[in-house]
C-alpha cells in the first residue's frame, strides 16, 4: 500500500512539473504574440521601411548556400520574425482551401481578439 502511494505521489509530482512547464511556455508565447501584435498595430500605416522597423519585426535572417544544380543560382533565405519564428507562406491553393473550409464551417473558426 505504501509503495503504491509513493509511486502515485511521484507520478503526480512529475505530472505537476510537466504541467507547470507547459503553462510557462504558453505564457511566454502569449507575451510574444502580444508584443508582435502591438508592434504590428503601431506600423499598420507605414510609408517607408526603416532599420528600426525591420529590427522590431525580424529576429534573424539565415542565408543558405547557393544551389546551382539546375543551371541557375538559387539561394534559400529563411526569415525568422520576432515572437512568431519562421512563417511558412501558404500557396494560393492552400489559402483557397482554407477559405472554403471557413465558409463551410464558420462555427469552427470564431475568433475573439
Amino acid at each position: 500500500m505504501l509503495q503504491s502511494y509513493e509511486k502515485e505521489q511521484k507520478s503526480l509530482t512529475q505530472e505537476v512539473e510537466e504541467n507547470r512547464q507547459t503553462l510557462q511556455n504558453a505564457e511566454q508565447r502569449v507575451m510574444d504574440l502580444r508584443l508582435i501584435l502591438r508592434t504590428l498595430r503601431e506600423i499598420t500605416d507605414i510609408k517607408e521601411l526603416t532599420p528600426t522597423l525591420v529590427n522590431s519585426l525580424i529576429e534573424r535572417i539565415e542565408v543558405h548556400n547557393s544551389d546551382k544544380s539546375s543551371g541557375h543560382s538559387h539561394v534559400k533565405v529563411d526569415i525568422y520574425f520576432t515572437a512568431v519564428g519562421m512563417i511558412d507562406i501558404p500557396t494560393e491553393k492552400e489559402i483557397l482551401a482554407t477559405m472554403e473550409e471557413i465558409r463551410n464551417n464558420p462555427q469552427d473558426f470564431k475568433f475573439v481578439a
